[in-house]
């Protein structure tokens, strides 16, 4: 199993905002509503808890404002329905993101290598997610000093400009955003034409 950096959530319970809520045995005779009731009711058993547990199928954060439910256990992301419902996240359950999931032994007849390939391809994805692709031009003459200032990444890559044996184009992957103002001390440290590109994929 791999995971994949992305599709990040927890399964939480949360309560109305003006709920007296210290800890999870304040839940104890509540009902609480919920898609996820397996979960809820381990969760619940774990901690000695006993409460009634409301199935849902979609919408549960309105629960509370309905009378369907004191507290609700849900997904949560961002917490930004939450709190557009009156709500308040107190308790995670488990966290979760996506995976690729795969039988610990091949069947014989599957190829390794298509394996191998794909997570090759995921990992030309995932590595770059957040990168940036920096292309500037210099002098020899301020070539130190840019380079020192370049966001963290490889080394960087030096092409000349024809015509023009001082001059040269560079080329950096920097590893995350590249503000502006990284790019104005740059351009301070004597570099030009500057262009800072997405980067969809790589492979080493």
């Amino acid at each position: 199993m791999r995971p994949l950096g992305f599709g990040r959530c927890r399964l939480s319970i949360a309560v109305p905002q003006e709920m007296d809520y210290g800890a999870p045995n304040d839940l104890a005779g509540r009902r609480i509503a919920t898609s996820y009731p397996g979960l809820l009711g381990e969760w619940l058993r774990a901690q000695g808890i006993d409460a009634g547990v409301v199935t849902l199928a979609g919408s549960v954060e309105i629960a509370p404002r309905l009378g369907t439910a004191d507290a609700i256990c849900d997904l949560v992301q961002s917490g930004g329905t939450l709190v557009a419902n009156q709500l308040r996240e107190t308790d995670v359950i488990m966290e979760s993101e996506a995976v690729l999931a795969a039988p610990l032994v091949l069947p014989v007849d599957e190829r390794g290598d298509m394996l191998e390939l794909l997570l090759r391809r995921l990992d030309g994805v995932i590595q770059v997610r957040e990168s940036r692709l920096l292309l500037l031009q210099i002098s020899r003459a301020a070539q130190d000093a840019v380079t020192r200032l370049l966001p963290g990444g490889p080394q960087p890559t030096l092409l000349p400009i024809a015509g023009q044996p001082d001059q040269f184009m560079l080329q950096a992957l920097c590893a995350g955003e590249v503000s502006w103002r990284q790019l104005e001390e740059i351009k301070k440290a004597g570099a030009r034409e500057m262009f800072v590109l997405p980067v969809e994929k790589m492979l080493a």
